[in-house]
């Protein structure tokens, strides 16, 4: 079995219940009443799509209820738009849908292990939860460390060593196993998944800051430019008259080489910035007022050619539009940074 499997969205459901299945540990005969032995029923069973053999090997319902916290801290992860009365709120709600969401990942879990494919169109609520707490895309590179409890000799520890993109690092998931009946061993937790959590939002709110400061210095740059093209409108406003041919194709020029190209320029560079999920909301905006804008200035240097009413009132309504964006934006903005 290929030691660095690529985990796709199905295997990502397997991650949470454990799925060491989803490769980096090799076959090979061991005693069937050792831990070891359930890791690698776990691979097997994945592997030869054996249900029954997956449930002797993993405690479903208890693996999922260990991690099911650590699911609700994903949907509502601490980034700036999540107040705590929502997180709250959230929190409370998740709990009243506990049952039925850990029925609906057992189901997934199960229709993974049986088939090999987690039917996204029938599981759309468990792909939402694989997606926030970053299941979706890991990559499963051992299992390492296994180890008997020496103040409890019916337990035992595992890590399953996943990386993941986001991190941009290894993270060892802390695997327990419980010895129950006929001496078989069972995977029956994983012990740090709120940490994997914890550690998931951090790295999200990090992405987050980044982009905002980033995207802020793009437009304060050209924002910069945008106050010294005004100026130089005003100024041949003032040395001529719209009523001149040459004042107009003075301003045209200004409009389509200083402001329409300059508003061309901001897209590019917003455009080129890694965007994290929790920031589309506020780069749409931007990629709007930008469209906006230009829209605007081709506009207004249309106007400077045909004079006609309708093309500067489409010119105005258009800046109406950036502004009333720009105030949209810089609020949203405010409330992901504080």
């Amino acid at each position: 079995m290929d030691k660095r499997i690529k985990m796709a969205t199905g295997a990502g459901i397997a991650a949470l219940a454990v799925a060491v299945a989803g490769g980096g540990y090799y076959y090979f005969h061991v005693r069937t009443d050792t831990p070891d032995y359930a890791i690698e029923a776990v691979s097997q069973s994945i592997k030869t799509h054996d249900v029954e053999k997956f449930h002797r090997a993993v405690d479903l319902d208890s693996v999922l209820d260990s991690g099911y916290d650590g699911l609700v801290d994903g949907l509502s992860e601490p980034t700036a738009l999540t107040t705590p009365d929502a997180k709250d709120a959230i929190t409370n709600f998740t709990q009243m849908l506990r049952a039925p969401i850990m029925l609906s990942l057992k189901a997934a879990v199960d229709s993974y292990v049986a088939t090999g494919d987690l039917n996204a169109k029938e599981n759309v609520g468990v792909m939402e939860l694989i997606a926030r707490t970053g299941l979706n895309d890991i990559e499963v590179r051992g299992v390492k460390n296994i180890q008997r409890n020496d103040a409890n000799n019916n337990e035992a520890f595992a890590d399953l060593v996943i990386y993941q993109p986001e991190l941009g690092r290894e993270f060892p998931m802390q695997i327990v196993l419980s010895c129950v009946k006929d001496d078989r061993w069972q995977v029956s937790r994983v012990q740090n998944f709120q940490e994997y959590v914890s550690e998931i939002s951090k790295a999200r709110r990090a992405q987050l800051d980044e982009y905002l400061t980033k995207a802020g210095e793009i437009n304060a740059r050209h924002e910069a430019v945008m106050r010294e093209a005004e100026q130089k409108y005003g100024s041949i406003l003032a040395l001529g008259s719209l009523a001149q041919d040459d004042t107009r194709a003075e301003l045209k020029k200004l409009l389509d080489e200083v402001f329409k190209k300059d508003w061309e320029a901001r897209k590019q560079e917003l455009f080129s910035l890694p965007v994290p999920k929790s920031a589309e909301p506020l780069h749409n905006l931007y990629m709007k007022i930008c469209d906006l804008a230009i829209a605007a200035a081709q506009d207004y240097a249309k106007w400077m050619d045909d004079k006609n009413v309708a093309t500067i009132k489409s010119a105005e309504g258009k800046i109406h539009q950036v502004q009333a964006l720009f105030t949209e934006a810089a609020a949203l903005a405010k409330r992901m940074t504080s």
